[in-house]
């Protein structure tokens, strides 16, 4: 039993307690609004300082989440504490800021700046992540400028919209519950660093008094920092106190905060000079601006080992050529990079003085012809025996198609994902739809799928078909001009093209030059002397980062987009669902206006050359009609594999239908049909649903062909670019006689000018101990560019700008690229390289990235294009 005296002084306790919680509830009730404004300012401000410090600390945690890739187990370990010291700044400078002031006019202003900076980095991290969900890739914040605001982005952008919401949400109301905890550690570090500061000042200023004794630090660091109960936003959380200090703990925090501190200055100091490592230590709410600039990417690429004098003070540009035809006729004007107004507008020079300097092969370093080579033995004789006829051509753009798909083969990583989502054991009514999914990509390339032998398969079409062709450019304005016009594209953000001086004949202006001479004439019954007709058709916006623009100036003047099809009162045009008028037409509205180009042509004896874009298989994946299920799990990354193998089907069933039109015009073996892809994606690799800012190899292996009923099926194996295509198809008109003699002879002068080797004849890897280098622009251009030797197994993505990684891989050793070699220091690369693969791929980086900084600035130089002139488009 407890004496008197416990039990009397416990109930005084008791009654002291409640006294001193009515008094607290009688001061709260006295309050004026005012004070409890200002409470609930206080408390906002310590609340919007918690959403600070989530946001950065999670940015940078997922920052460096995303460039794995570039870091060793050990270089994380040593230094991944660094990469946070420019954030833990921001976070105790906004925790300053979330403090009372003495001053109510600094208070508010420094409440307002927290209140705004908290949701600006918020709204930042949800928005990179969300990206990088969407896409495989983080923001690139400087170069934000560059997205478009047409609908196809806007698409984009919503659909990666609810991801972006939730991870907001999440983090305000984790910061909610999280505000008390923060708010106090942060002030406690404070603090501490307060009183040490205060410590080291009093024991070193003049007349200086006895230091107190370690026992008051704690103490001297609230009265320091803290100005009172009423307005401290820490009291206004209810935040628990600290229990008084025992004399031996006293030290104890100040030694742990001064020492972490300490260290991590430390090793920020002796930290190795590394481009990763700076890239890695920037802030994300600093990324718009800059954030802290490091120099360029490209600065070590002269420090790597090699003798590279044969590329110096190269420069591919020469004299104006000049041919015994240019002038007769209206042939000049065919050639706006060659007519005399062009001339005049680059040198400020009369119109016939032809100074203007033009890209010339033969003083190209890096350029291999094979026109000296004999035609492929397996086609020479067929070419030159009158059977292949060419009155029409056909240029196809096959959007977002990867290799893997045309046709869709069974050892496609596609599958994997398939084979997966029915645990191992696919139904046999899924197999049978799937080895049926692309019967006329099998019949244009005669490649084999890997399914069972279909009885109703088609035979081979015949014409050549490359296995390991890459595209020009991963965006779809660059890879069509690269294509069209047989140039590499520029390594600029977007399409700037239309702009500058496309240093090339496109095909239909060389067409047009054909049509020009004055034995070329409709009134005769020999079709090799008829005119050409050059015709752009697609069934979506013409109008996405001024396409409207370029088309023209590639030498198209009859074009057919869904504009001009619905200006035109669309008399083809069935009832369409809701969803599919959102992003065109489908690709079969073209059918009777391709039926109708051949009548035309029927009549009025003129031969076609039609470029066409196909539409369906770009996202969101839209077929007509209902979909098939292949996949037996649809959600994630399945429910986008199957809708893009539907609208591959849909694509497959179109190419069908443009072979019916032939053969109902009577042209079907008269047609030489030119495939290829616009780019590819990377989707069942790493989930991303478009080209953007993608280096993956997946993005840039596309189809290509040139196919022709009287040709033998024939397959390329080695390696080439879109580029090719055009001087390809100048080589087969010659060598199959299907143009008169003036156009034979005008073809054989243009023939030589282009860089890509013609795909009917022997391609050249290496001479002289020189590879052919084949350089792709990535999507939107300005970030990366990719490249290969044809010879060798090895890629590289270079950066265009400070903070993109370098990107070394072996497509041979590890054809899905899961472990590249990434880091934006080029002598970082080169050393990691040089221990995981060998000096024989080190040699290869170092020359590799002498290259491309060599390419570049001529490219620059190629399409009178100055990187420092306005970027507008």
């Amino acid at each position: 039993m407890r004496p008197p005296w416990e039990l009397k002084e416990g109930l005084s306790q008791r009654l002291r307690g409640k006294l001193e919680s009515a008094a607290i509830v009688a001061l709260e009730i006295a309050r004026s609004p005012q004070d409890h404004l200002n409470r609930g300012w206080a408390a906002s401000r310590a609340y919007f300082f918690s959403v600070i410090f989530i946001s950065l600390v999670l940015s940078k945690a997922f920052h460096i989440y995303a460039h794995l890739n570039a870091l060793s187990v050990l270089s994380l370990l040593a230094w991944g504490p660094t990469f946070f010291l420019l954030d833990i700044l921001l976070i105790l400078g906004a925790r300053s800021l979330a403090r009372s002031y003495e001053w109510r006019t600094t208070r508010d202003i420094a409440a307002v700046f927290t209140a705004l900076f908290s949701l600006y980095a918020s709204s930042m991290i949800s928005a990179n992540i969300s990206f990088y969900i969407h896409k495989g890739m983080e923001i690139h914040w400087r170069i934000s400028s560059g997205f478009h605001k047409d609908k196809p982005a806007a698409t984009l952008v919503l659909s990666a919209l609810f991801v972006a919401i939730l991870l907001e949400t999440s983090i305000l109301v984790g910061a909610f519950y999280a505000t008390p905890y923060l708010s106090r550690v942060t002030a406690a570090f404070l603090r501490v660093w307060a009183a040490v500061i205060s410590a080291t000042y009093r024991y070193f200023r003049p007349n200086k008094q006895a230091l107190p004794h370690p026992d008051t630090y704690e103490e001297i660091a609230i009265d320091d920092y803290e100005l009172g109960d009423d307005s401290d936003s820490l009291s206004l959380l209810d935040a628990p106190r600290d229990p008084p200090v025992r004399k031996s703990q006293a030290l104890l925090k100040p030694a742990i905060v001064v020492s972490c501190s300490a260290i991590l200055l430390f090793l920020r100091v002796v930290r190795p000079h590394d481009m990763t490592y700076s890239f890695l230590s920037a802030s994300l709410p600093l990324a718009p601006f800059g954030g802290l600039r490091f120099g360029s990417s490209q600065r070590g690429v002269v420090s790597l080992p090699g003798d590279f004098r044969w590329l110096e003070d190269k420069n591919t540009l020469d004299s104006f050529p000049t041919f015994d035809w240019l002038h007769t006729g209206d042939a000049a004007t065919a050639f706006p990079d060659w007519s005399p107004f062009r001339i005049s507008h680059f040198n400020n020079t009369a119109p016939n003085e032809y100074l203007y300097e033009h890209y010339n092969p033969l003083k190209d370093p890096l350029h291999f012809p094979n026109l000296q080579n004999e035609i492929l033995e397996p086609i020479r004789d067929v070419l030159h025996s009158g059977d292949v006829k060419i009155k029409h051509i056909i240029l196809i753009k096959l959007e977002s198609n990867r290799q893997d798909v045309f046709p869709f083969r069974s050892d496609s990583y596609i599958m994997e994902h398939l084979k997966k989502s029915w645990d191992g054991n696919v139904p046999e009514e899924v197999m049978d739809k799937l080895s049926n999914l692309t019967p006329i990509a099998q019949m244009f390339t005669g490649f084999e799928t890997g399914f069972k032998e279909n009885k109703d398969r088609p035979k081979p079409y015949g014409g050549l078909s490359a296995k390991n062709a890459y595209t020009s450019g991963t965006y779809t304005m660059k890879s069509i001009t690269g294509t069209m016009c047989g140039v590499s594209p520029m390594p600029v953000q977007g399409n700037l093209e239309y702009l500058h001086d496309i240093y090339q004949p496109c095909l239909p202006h060389i067409f047009h030059a054909l049509s020009q001479q004055s034995n070329i004439t409709s009134d005769t019954e020999d079709w090799t002397s008829w005119p050409w007709h050059s015709k752009w058709m697609q069934s979506h916006y013409g109008t996405w980062d001024h396409q409207e623009d370029l088309t023209p100036v590639m030498g198209f003047k009859d074009i057919t987009t869904k504009e001009s099809i619905n200006e035109a009162g669309a008399i083809y045009i069935p009832e369409e669902p809701e969803e599919e008028q959102k992003y065109g037409h489908p690709d079969h509205t073209l059918k009777n206006y391709m039926r109708d180009a051949f009548a035309e042509a029927k009549k009025n004896n003129t031969r076609l050359f039609i470029g066409h874009l196909t539409h369906n298989t770009h996202t969101p994946w839209f077929k007509p009609g209902e979909y098939e299920k292949f996949f037996g799990n649809g959600i994630g990354w399945n429910d986008n594999l199957n809708r893009y193998l539907n609208t591959i089907k849909y694509q497959d069933n179109w190419l069908a239908s443009i072979l019916e039109i032939l053969e109902e015009a009577g042209v079907g073996d008269e047609t030489l049909l030119v495939m290829a892809g616009d780019h590819g994606l990377s989707l069942p690799n790493d989930g991303g649903i478009t080209a953007n800012h993608d280096p993956h190899v997946g993005s840039f292996h596309v189809p290509l062909l040139l196919a022709h009923p009287k040709l033998p099926p024939i397959e390329i194996s080695g390696a080439v670019l879109s580029t090719q295509m055009l001087p390809s198809i100048l080589d087969i008109l010659i060598e199959t006689s299907n143009i008169n003699e003036q156009s034979a002879h005008i073809l054989k002068d243009l023939l030589p000018i282009y860089e890509g080797q013609s795909l009917l004849r022997p391609l050249i890897s290496e001479q002289d101990k020189k590879s052919e280098w084949h350089f792709s622009t990535m999507n939107p251009g300005g970030t990366w560019v990719s490249m290969r030797a044809a010879g060798k197994p090895y890629r590289l993505v270079v950066p265009l700008i400070p903070d993109a990684p370098w990107r070394f891989t072996n497509v041979v050793a590890d054809p899905l690229e899961f472990s590249p070699e990434e880091d934006t220091d080029i002598v970082s690369l080169f050393d990691a390289v040089q221990t995981r693969h060998g000096p024989e791929a080190a040699r290869w980086l170092s020359e590799a990235a002498h290259v491309s900084q060599w390419w570049i600035a001529d490219n620059f130089r190629r399409w009178k294009y100055s990187p420092d002139e306005p970027k507008t488009s």
